[in-house]
């Protein structure tokens, strides 16, 4: 069974981002979320500043080298993998019990023709 995307408002976009930026938001908001920051100049600045300023912090206690916005356009694009490797194991999924079901249909007909 295919789930319905959800769609994200600025305003949940807005709560979304510290569970996005700690990587624990629930796999159903995610395709609503990466197609708002897609789509939505405002909620995409926003999500830009906040991960710079919690990895930014984070980095200038380190001392260490860092290129922040490349790092969030990459962490972007490893869930938008993320999903697309699910997306495409739920499709082998459902072949195989639609393969299962045409299995068990065939095998009950030939039983049943035989009896």
């Amino acid at each position: 069974m295919m789930r319905k995307k959800i769609k994200m408002n600025c305003k949940e976009f807005a709560v979304a981002i510290p569970r996005f930026l700690e990587d624990e938001l629930p796999d159903r908001q995610m395709p609503g979320f990466l197609e708002h920051f897609e789509t939505c100049d405002e909620c995409n600045e926003e999500l830009q500043i906040q991960f710079l300023v919690k990895e930014g912090i984070a980095r200038l206690e380190d001392a260490a080298d860092f290129n922040l916005s490349g790092e969030l356009a990459g962490k972007v694009e490893e869930h938008k993998r993320m999903l697309k490797r699910k997306r495409i194991g739920n499709l082998i999924i459902y072949c195989m019990e639609g393969i299962a079901v045409i299995a068990v249909i065939f095998i009950l007909t030939l039983v049943l023709v035989n009896f």
